[in-house]
Formats: C-alpha cells, structure tokens, sequence
C-alpha cells in the first residue's frame, strides 16, 4: 500500500515537473521569436 502511493506520489511529480519544463521552453521560444520580430 505504501509502496503504491510513493510511486503515485513520484509519478506526480514528474509529470509536474514534465510540464514546468515544456511551459518554459515554449516561452523561451516565444520570447526568441517575438524578439526577433521586434527587431
């Protein structure tokens, strides 16, 4: 019981951790693009 939980636990955290990581490269994309079209 224990052991299922610290893997539910731990699979929530990657998944959250997974999704931080794609939301700031899509806004370092998007910074880099809208920077080059400033320019």
């Amino acid at each position: 019981m224990t052991n299922r939980a610290s893997s539910v636990a731990s699979r929530q955290t990657g998944f959250a951790g997974e999704t931080v990581r794609a939301l700031a490269s899509t806004l370092l994309l998007l910074g880099l693009i809208g920077d080059r079209r400033v320019r």
